[in-house]
Order: C-alpha cells, then structure tokens, then sequence
C-alpha cells in the first residue's frame, strides 16, 4: 500500500523496528530515515521495536542487554515523533526461551538486564514495553507482573498482544484487565493452533481463532493506549479487513 493513502484509510501511526540481535546496529533506521518513512505518509510513530534476548540459558547476556540500552537512547533521540504517546515506546519482544532447565538463572537474568535497561529509560524518558509471547523469556501477563515487582521500574510497561499468549490460563479478558495499568501500546494480530495446542500460525486480524470483538473491548473498557497497531497482513486486503473488524469490534 503506497503510504500516500494510509491517512484517507484511517491510520494515524506505524511502527518501526531496530536491527535484530546484540549486532544489530548497522541495520538500525537513522533518524532521517525515519523522518523520511513519517512524511510519506503523514503518520506518527506508534513505537520502535527491538527483537533480543537479553538472557541465554546461564542468565543474563551483557551484550544483549547493552544493546538494549542503546535502543533505549536510540529511542529517545526520535522523542518529537511519537504521536499521542505520551513518552517514546520501546516495544521489547523478547525471543524464544531458552533450552536448558535453568529458570531460576534465566529469571534472574531478566531481572538483571531489566533493571539496567529501565535504568536508563527512566533518565531518558522512555518506555520499555514488553511484548508477552506465550513461546518466550515472558510468556504471559502473571510472569509480567512477577517481573515486574522484581525490577520495580516504573518505565517498565507492557505491549499486548493478545494472539502472542492467548489461550491462556488466564481468560483473555482477564488478562487485559491485569495488565492495563502498564500497557503503552497494543497489538492486533491473529493466530491458529494445530490438534496440540501449539500455534500452527500468525496471521492478519480474522485469519485465526482470536476472539476480537472481547479483546477490543477489553482494551477499550480498561486500558489508555494511544495506539493499535495491525501486524501480519500480506496484502492490501488484509490490512484493510483487519481495520474494519476492529472498527466493528469497537461500536
């Protein structure tokens, strides 16, 4: 979709993303380039996205978590260009959880690298939110609020995304419900599950089992986030249904 028509198609921000992994610098947007990718479409930035683990199976990961704080300064130098935020957003998606039966070391290890990272978004003004993915280092909202209470950080906040770890335990309505006090931005994405339980695939809003019309409630009903982001479509048509189910699952 050439971004001269987001705006007459109701969207107001995108998101952007920094170079993946602790070596990830040399792909990471310049400010002009981000300057650049706002004009063509006349939007905002919703929030810049950093994909790291920050913890292996021993723990904390020096170089990730540095790479982080670079990420949160990073952030903070594009400060004039998010929008309704009310400070610059950094969404950490963090990966897979690691192989290896040491939880204890790998929670430490998110403690840890958090803290150093929400230390320094603290003195730039900075949110770091955290992406909850069912597959990952957090992977739903009760070991968020664990964390959470260990780093004691108030510029750690959240990302929902409620395909990324619903099913759950917890009923997805519930689970906004516990998280919105600290969520910053939210996500709308979709997602299938094979005979296993297990995710078979991600996928636009309306390709999968997400139930949206309970989650946009949800949202709207508890949580303050300036800022819906749709993710996965592949084509013009999907972005647009998935923009017009979630209008309709906001009457």
């Amino acid at each position: 979709m050439p971004a001269s028509e987001l705006r007459g198609l109701g969207f107001e921000a995108i998101q952007m993303f920094f170079g993946g992994g602790a070596e990830g610098d040399g792909d990471d947007p310049t400010p002009e380039t981000v300057d650049e990718t706002l004009k063509a479409g006349d939007t905002s930035l919703a929030a810049m996205t950093l994909h790291v683990d920050l913890v292996d199976a021993a723990g904390r990961v020096e170089a990730d978590v540095d790479r982080a704080i670079r990420c949160v300064q990073k952030t903070a130098a594009l400060a004039a260009r998010f929008g309704n935020n009310p400070r610059p957003i950094l969404v950490w998606h963090p990966s897979g959880y690691p192989e290896g039966e040491q939880d204890h070391a790998i929670f430490s290890g998110l403690v840890s690298g958090l803290k150093s990272v929400c230390q320094e978004a603290e003195s730039a003004g900075v949110d770091v939110a955290v992406e909850i993915t069912r597959a990952g280092s957090v992977g739903s909202a009760e070991t968020f609020l664990r964390l959470q209470d260990h780093v004691g950080s108030s510029a750690l906040k959240v990302c929902v995304d409620a395909a990324n770890f619903c099913p759950d335990r917890t009923p997805l309505e519930r689970a906004v419900r516990m998280l919105a006090a600290d969520t910053v931005i939210a996500h709308g994405k979709d997602s299938s599950f094979a005979d296993n339980g297990e995710v078979a695939d991600y996928g636009p809003t309306g390709s999968g089992r997400l139930d949206y019309a309970t989650y946009l409630q949800a949202l709207q009903a508890h949580c303050k986030a300036a800022y819906f982001v749709l993710e996965y479509y592949r084509s013009r048509e999907d972005l647009l249904k998935a923009r017009d189910i979630v209008l309709a699952a906001m009457q």
